[in-house]
């Protein structure tokens, strides 16, 4: 299936290795396994990097052989916290210049381009944006370094292109690492743990920032390049476009209104989402699932205001559904995120 091929192949480009290397992340018995690593495979390190490869992640298991989730977790946040604006291959050109925060997270949709390791969806709300996180290699220790790495290098790289100190609240699934117990970002209230999923809270003042190397026409042209890489490496472009039209203001459109968007007929639009493996219903409810949680996370909005948000008439239908995706009620979720507040 898909889903495993996509565990064996996860990967993360070659320079965010390098910088882990060259920063001294790693210990010394580390650097040696990977040389010999390298040797084995016949790779250059500086190679791969000049030539935007990427490296695969379970490297990292060979690197650290008892490898843990704390160890994991620490390498990837200050390993993302030193990120360059030149260690994303394809993507550093619009990176540097993108006009505004809105901008330079758009970016994060190429992410397959250079990575396997994460990919992000994006749900807008009234006041902020919401970038949803998932990790790609199927290994939970392992995931933490790709997931920690991509949530301190987008805020490094945001005090980097904006002015001031950009708001941006980092949210992780998982338990708080005892190596990032005094870190600036847990005592200023900024990053969290035993979260619903991981995600990015980004509010609209934030996206809204000017970057300080703005050149539209630069990160049009690059923009452009990026789309038309993408769909010549994308076998799932159809899944992409619907699941950023589930995503947006029109998440509650049917599939006859969802094959107009993506200018298709019903049938093609069926056929390609099985040839992908997956279903319009079941992105749906996929889009559907995480836009609940991330509204249940609000304690001021009602469970009805919740399931009308979602086109959910009938608070029975809406609860029904929310059971059917996360095996429990809309209400013992939020009771289980109160008891973690």
């Amino acid at each position: 299936m898909r889903l495993s091929s996509a565990i064996v192949q996860a990967d993360l480009p070659a320079a965010v290795l390098a910088q882990v290397v060259e920063s001294k992340l790693i210990d010394a018995d580390a650097a040696g396994r990977l040389q010999q690593l390298l040797a084995r495979e016949g790779r250059d390190l500086p190679a791969l990097v000049a030539a935007g490869d990427r490296v695969p992640l379970h490297w990292f298991r060979e690197l650290y052989p008892a490898l843990d989730a704390d160890t994991a977790a620490r390498i990837g946040y200050a390993a993302g916290e030193q990120a360059r604006l030149t260690s994303f291959a394809a993507l550093s050109l619009p990176l540097v210049s993108a006009g505004s925060v809105s901008e330079v997270l758009r970016l994060l949709e190429f992410m397959p381009l250079i990575s396997s390791s994460v990919t992000a969806r994006f749900l807008t709300r009234a006041d902020d944006v919401v970038v949803v996180i998932r990790a790609g290699s199927g290994d939970p220790v392992l995931d933490r370094f790709p997931v920690f790495y991509c949530a301190s290098a987008v805020q490094r790289l945001l005090t980097i292109l904006v002015a001031g100190s950009p708001r941006l609240d980092i949210h992780i699934a998982w338990p708080q690492p005892a190596c990032l117990a005094d870190h600036p970002g847990v005592q200023a209230g900024r990053l969290h743990f035993d979260a619903p999923f991981h995600h990015l809270v980004v509010p609209n003042e934030t996206m809204a920032a000017v970057c300080r190397f703005s050149d539209p026409i630069a990160y049009q042209g690059a923009l452009a390049g990026l789309l038309l890489r993408l769909r010549a490496v994308s076998s799932d472009e159809t899944v992409g476009r619907l699941k950023a039209l589930l995503d947006g203001p029109d998440h509650r459109v049917g599939i006859d209104e969802a094959a107009r968007a993506l200018h298709l007929s019903v049938s093609s639009l069926k056929r390609r989402l099985a040839e992908a493996g997956t279903s319009f219903r079941a992105l749906r409810d996929e889009a559907l699932q995480q836009r609940a949680l991330m509204l249940l996370a609000e304690p001021s909005a009602s469970l009805a205001s919740v399931g009308a948000e979602l086109g959910y008439g009938d608070l029975a239908n809406f609860a029904h559904a929310f059971k059917r995706w996360t095996g429990q009620s809309p209400g013992a979720f939020r009771r289980r995120l109160a008891l973690r507040a």
